[in-house]
């Protein structure tokens, strides 16, 4: 599984769906700082983390709507994001997931 170099990019919206056991999380990903990147390629690009058979979904901020928030930090755990650290106007706050899989898609 690729590991992308998700720090600076932007969370644009994270949608759980409790039924399906699913959780995408969309962003706004620095291409310019992944390893492959070469001159000439966007900078930016539109990439969806899709996780699924959830297990554990826990958000460290209460009905919280992403707008553009920045990433600061990742953990990972057998190549799989199980850890989002990002920013708000008033402090940093994390997303923790737990998920079968995780594959990722690009617009």
């Amino acid at each position: 599984m690729l590991k992308y170099d998700l720090h600076d990019s932007l969370i644009e919206s994270v949608v759980f769906n409790a039924e399906s056991k699913s959780l995408e999380i969309a962003i706004e990903l620095c291409n310019w700082r992944q390893p492959d990147y070469q001159s000439g390629d966007p900078e930016m690009l539109c990439m969806r983390i899709i996780f699924e058979g959830v297990e554990k979904y826990e958000l460290s901020i209460d009905d919280f709507e992403f707008d553009s928030n920045e990433i600061l930090e990742v953990t990972y755990d057998d190549d799989r994001p199980t850890v989002l650290a990002f920013l708000t106007e008033q402090d940093a706050e994390t997303i923790r997931i737990k998920a079968k899989s995780v594959w990722y898609s690009f617009a």
